[in-house]
């Protein structure tokens, strides 16, 4: 502590002889700095005498008596067998669940004699991630209800990448969406798409065809048109349904990412028992045998199916339009309500293309469009064009009011707002009005 000191001390003598110009000060400054310096190789000598030269060896300890400890005899270490914690879920999931069963799978390891290093057991499991569906959609409700569960059955038992049912026009040659299921947020939700050659011709019915190639040599991708662009799909099966109730033909479509799979037997059986079971459940409908079950199940909140068209679009990163559409003529058709708005329905799902239509209120649809901002302008006047105001069956046109989604719409009631208030200017001024 006294060296210290003394460096201090010499510093500050230092500052006052530059200060005042005393050459005392320099001479007391010195000997501070020599005591100080003494002082500290005086302690260092110190220090290295204390060193030792050897250190000090502990006592040897005493061996225990093995007979005094209850050790009669020493026999060589037999090979350690260790069952690995390993499990599998008898449903082939990945996870512990509570409520479920679980078998456990015994692959024994064998470990040498003396080897002190236990191994990790069991095998490393890489956890498959669950396939995210991204478009799920039906052209009416109770296509929703019965259609879509089976569907997405089919897809998970044959892997598919995408499961839809498409229904043939032939004049002019065009495809309806009636049910649709897919990874790929791509795949149209609806709506229909045209087609310069038929997907099938000259199959009978109820029998699959596989075409174990996509691409050259194989089935052409153009004819892929339930997707908005190519996608690279490895594997392309179909089934055509012929209801009895029906004159369109109805195609049993899916296709994979995998470079095998669908030309399995197993696989062909599958799509023909679904496709005998989509035949009986289309057949069902058109007698009106599933016309009940819409009353039976609880209409969703619209501000959950907005919800689900904003996060759909966000994590897809596309652009997402609400249009509100009202129809100007139900004044003149109250008596027969029902079936207005189903005529009314049916056309706009028609027009509408790519776009998911559902009820928002009386003779009012909510129509959701994932196209690109430059042509909203374009799809809204078409779907306004369509009704005309002279239309033979649907008299007295339509309102269209349209809001973009921006990133001030952080909830569905405020963009459904936008929507409202652009539907109420479209009303008043009889144009199709657009809030961005």
């Amino acid at each position: 502590m006294l060296r210290v000191l003394f460096i201090i001390l010499a510093v500050v003598s230092l500052s006052l002889a530059v200060v005042l110009g005393d050459w005392r000060l320099y001479i007391f400054a010195t000997l501070l700095l020599v005591a100080a310096g003494v002082m500290i190789t005086s302690k260092m000598r110190r220090r290295h005498k204390n060193v030792p030269e050897a250190y000090m060896q502990a006592p040897d300890q005493p061996e225990d008596d093995l007979a005094s400890l209850g050790i009669m005899e020493i026999k060589p270490a037999q090979p350690a067998v260790l069952e690995p914690n390993h499990y599998e879920g008898v449903d082939g999931g990945d996870e512990l669940t509570v409520g479920d069963s679980y078998e456990f799978i015994s692959n024994p390891i064998e470990l040498p004699v003396g080897s002190a290093d236990i191994p990790v057991v069991g095998k490393p499991r890489t956890k498959v991630p669950r396939p995210r569906i991204m478009v799920s959609e039906a052209s009416s409700q109770s296509f929703a209800d019965v259609l879509i569960p089976a569907l997405r059955s089919l897809r998970a038992s044959i892997d598919a990448y995408t499961v839809c049912l498409l229904r043939q026009e032939d004049v002019p040659l065009r495809y309806h969406i009636e049910v649709m299921i897919s990874q790929n947020s791509y795949a149209r939700n609806g709506g229909t798409y045209s087609a310069k050659e038929p997907m099938l011709a000259g199959h009978r019915a109820l029998v699959p065809v596989v075409y174990p190639r996509v691409g050259p040599n194989g089935f052409p991708k153009a004819k892929l048109g339930y997707y908005h662009e190519q996608i690279n799909v490895r594997q392309v099966a179909m089934v055509p349904v012929v209801p009895k109730k029906y004159d369109d033909l109805f195609i049993l479509l899916v296709d994979t990412m995998n470079e095998v799979g669908l030309e399995a037997a197993s696989v062909r059986v599958l799509l023909e028992q679904y496709a005998r079971l989509v035949s009986t459940i289309l057949d069902t409908e058109a007698e009106g045998g599933l016309a009940d079950l819409d009353a039976s199940l609880p209409i969703k909140p619209r501000r959950e199916i907005i919800t689900e068209e904003m996060e759909r679009a966000r994590s897809a990163h596309h652009p997402l339009s609400l249009a509100l559409v009202y129809f100007n003529g139900g004044e003149d058709g109250a008596d027969n309500l029902t079936e207005l708005e189903s005529a009314f329905y049916t056309r706009l799902k028609n027009v509408a293309v790519d776009a998911r239509v559902e009820r928002f209120g009386e003779l009012t649809y909510g129509v959701f469009y994932h196209g690109a901002k430059s042509d909203i302008a374009a799809w809204a006047s078409r779907i306004q064009e369509s009704f005309p105001k002279d239309h033979r069956s649907l008299p007295g046109g339509v309102s269209v009011g349209v809001a973009v989604m921006q990133e001030r719409h952080q909830s569905a009631d405020e963009f459904r707002s936008d929507a409202t208030a652009a539907l109420q200017e479209a009303f008043q001024s009889g144009e199709c009005i657009i809030v961005e």
